[in-house]
């Protein structure tokens, strides 16, 4: 998850105008003005964007959720954290919903051959924002829950850092999205909009790092005290 958050943010910052010309040339977006340019940012964002949003629900369903049932058939209660990752997968479809919705109205108008004011605005003024504080929060929910599971056993000062951890990642991501830069949707390729996107993503890949390293550092103790207590147990 980190690398790839790093190398997103790598990627958008020294190649977003080439990409953005390359999906014109690749899908073979008409040269409208607003339309052309909404549509090479729609695509931007389906390609670059949402795989943030894909890689935390994949680990949260198909990693931490398999450790939560195994955990329940040692009679260990996760139903907290298995809560929070619940929670996490409607902001998942938040952030789809934000992105896709609204292109029904926009197709609706071309049909009518009229212009989509309102789409047009929204992706212009909202859609940054909505789309980066539902991604922060989803991201955190999933980044603390297996701290919350952990810390109800070993109250190490270490999950505290590690939960630290994620909620900077998650207000990085929500003051980027609601912070002064231009991030509109019509102005990826901007130096500013990549400058900052760039720094924010390569500071949440290596949050997320530590905060699953220091995750991990604590998980593997439990088991190493388990391993102790059965070996003494088995001398006895």
């Amino acid at each position: 998850m980190s690398l790839l958050y790093i190398t997103i943010g790598i990627i958008v910052y020294m190649y977003a105008d080439i990409i953005l010309s390359w999906y014109t040339k690749l899908f073979g977006i008409p040269d409208i003005p607003i339309i052309g340019p909404l549509m090479d940012g729609v695509l931007f964002v389906t390609v670059m964007f949402l795989p943030l949003v894909s890689i935390t629900v994949v680990i949260s369903r198909f990693i931490l959720r398999r450790t939560y049932k195994k955990l329940e058939q040692l009679e260990i209660n996760s139903k907290t954290p298995q809560f929070l990752l619940s929670l996490a997968r409607f902001f998942f479809i938040g952030c789809a919903i934000a992105t896709f919705a609204p292109l029904a109205m926009v197709a609706e108008s071309a049909m009518n051959m009229e212009i989509p004011a309102s789409s047009i605005n929204y992706f212009q003024s909202s859609f940054m924002s909505i789309f980066f504080t539902l991604l922060g929060i989803q991201l955190f929910l999933t980044m603390i829950s297996p701290i919350v599971q952990l810390y109800g056993r070993t109250k190490s000062r270490g999950l505290l850092l590690a939960g630290f951890l994620a909620f900077i990642v998650s207000s990085s991501l929500i003051y980027m999205a609601n912070g002064q830069w231009n991030i509109s949707i019509f102005n990826l390729a901007t130096s500013e909009f990549k400058s900052s996107f760039g720094t924010v993503m390569i500071i949440c890949g290596i949050c997320i790092f530590l905060c699953f390293w220091l995750v991990s550092k604590d998980a593997k103790s439990i088991l190493r005290y388990q391993k102790m207590h059965f070996t003494m147990k088995l001398g006895e």
